[in-house]
Parts: C-alpha cells; sequence; structure tokens
C-alpha cells in the first residue's frame, strides 16, 4: 500500500514568478530556506508522488461550472495558462498519476463525497507556484486535488478537514509502493482585488497557524465572516486544513512567516509523521 511520508502547506503567491523583485535579497533569502527545508523533508522521506491541494482561479475552469471538490484524472497536463506568470505559456508539462486520481474518486464515493472528475486542464499558479520552486526538474509524478476557495458558497472548514481524512485515507489504502507527499497551497491573510489589496493581518495568520499545528479543533470553527474580515483570499487556508486532515492527529511546526510579503501573510509549515 502507498504510504503518506510528508506532508506541507505553503501560500502560492504568483508574484513570486511574475514579479520576484517585490521581495529584497534578505527576504529572498528566508524564502528559499523555507523552501529547502519543505523540500529537504519530502526528499528524505523518499518521496516520489506529489498531491498538491488548491484552488483553481478561473483560469482554466469556467466559474458557471466549478466544483466544490475536484479530482484531475488526466495522465499529463502543461501550463502555466497564465500569460503573466513569469514563464512562456504552456512551457511546464507535468506528469500526474491518474491511477490515484481513480482511488480518491473511489473511496470518496464510499464515503460520501459527491467529487468532480476533471480530465486535462491547464495549470495555473495554485498548482504551479510552490512546485516551481520544490521540484523545479518536474520529475516526480503529481496529483491536482481542487478545492473551492474561490466561489460561494463555499465548503465548509470541516467539511474540508473531512475531505483531506477521506484522501489520506485513499493513498493509504491505494495497492501502489508510492510514497507519498502532501502540500497544500494558498492563503494566508490576502485579498484580491479589493481596496484592501496589500493588506495582511498577522495576528490572524499566527492564531491558525498555531491551531493547525497543534490540530487543535477550534480550527474548524472560524467563520467565514471572520475570514472575509481579513480578506477575500484568506478562503485558501482550506487548502492547509485539508493536508491538516489527511495526516490527523498529526503536530505541525511552522517553517517561516512574513509579515506582508508579496502582499500575503506569506507563511509555510509542515507536520512532524
Amino acid at each position: 500500500m502507498a504510504n503518506i511520508v510528508a506532508a506541507m502547506s505553503s501560500v502560492h503567491s504568483p508574484l513570486m514568478m511574475s514579479a520576484p523583485q517585490m521581495a529584497d535579497e534578505a527576504t529572498w533569502g528566508r524564502i528559499n530556506t523555507g523552501f529547502d527545508t519543505l523540500r529537504e523533508t519530502f526528499t528524505s522521506a523518499g518521496a516520489d508522488t506529489i498531491i498538491v491541494i488548491s484552488d483553481e482561479h478561473f483560469n482554466a475552469l469556467d466559474p458557471r461550472r466549478y466544483p466544490s471538490f475536484g479530482v484531475v484524472t488526466a495522465e499529463t497536463s502543461v501550463g502555466p495558462v497564465e500569460n503573466w506568470l513569469g514563464v512562456p505559456c504552456n512551457s511546464i508539462s507535468v506528469r500526474f498519476e491518474p491511477e490515484l486520481a481513480e482511488a480518491v474518486l473511489d473511496e470518496g464515493v464510499r464515503q460520501g463525497f459527491d467529487l468532480t472528475r476533471i480530465g486535462e486542464v491547464g495549470l495555473d499558479h495554485g498548482f504551479l507556484t510552490c512546485l516551481n520552486f520544490l521540484t523545479p526538474q518536474w520529475d516526480m509524478s503529481y496529483l491536482w486535488l481542487i478545492q473551492n476557495c474561490v466561489l460561494p458558497p463555499l465548503p465548509s472548514l470541516k467539511r474540508c478537514y473531512d475531505f483531506g481524512r477521506m484522501v489520506g485515507q485513499a493513498i493509504r489504502s491505494w495497492d501502489s509502493s508510492r510514497r507519498v507527499a502532501l502540500l497544500g497551497t494558498g492563503g494566508l491573510s490576502h485579498a484580491v482585488g479589493t481596496p484592501d489589496m496589500g493588506k495582511v493581518d498577522p495576528q490572524f495568520d499566527q492564531k491558525f497557524l498555531d491551531l493547525l499545528c497543534q490540530q487543535d479543533p477550534a480550527m474548524l470553527d472560524i467563520t467565514d465572516a471572520e475570514i472575509d474580515a481579513v480578506g477575500n483570499g484568506t478562503h485558501e487556508i482550506r487548502n492547509w486544513i485539508a493536508v491538516a486532515g489527511a495526516v490527523e492527529g498529526a503536530k505541525g511546526e511552522v517553517v517561516m512567516y512574513e509579515e506582508g510579503t508579496m502582499v500575503v501573510g506569506f507563511g509555510m509549515m509542515q507536520f512532524q509523521l
């Protein structure tokens, strides 16, 4: 059976690729050290497959047909679909794990999740940005699980945690020798396309990170109103919560946090497996 050997989360600010000059050399040093830490964790654990849990930002998926939870079942996909991300469109080709996708779909049905099967889909920054630093050779196999963090009504934080728990069970029951790392991307506090863009709330971020690292059930009691108050993009903490669900009970540690870097509360964390 497959094993989960690493679980981590990071912001996926596209400015890391499209406008790296927005951070100074010292800040980039801390960012790169953070990515180095995450890479060392899954490399030393022998991971050969990475599951990314992220939202999609209406670049490849139509907002008129947007799932609460989607599973990309393609064998390969290319990106980026955004022409402003700093690398040529469709210049990155990624090898996916369709067998693992089917295992997640099967387990989802068994547990009452009506998952949307998504075939070939272009890759946007939610999937690409962190991996551009973590696996720049794109030499692993991948799976993209899409959560709705952008289009109300959103799944509850508890539903996202339960989704992650289901994904974890699907991985462990998959008849494969794969060693799987989980990566949740997005958040932390930030706003997109509103007058508050550029503002972050480090107090909210630190509280959330503390609850997440302790696997404190109180993290699931954070309301959508509380999240809205610190920026519409903050709803992407759902992706971090799903990773927590996949490794239920494991405690975590903050790898780095920078207030306001790249117009987000810039953080990374990992769980201790």
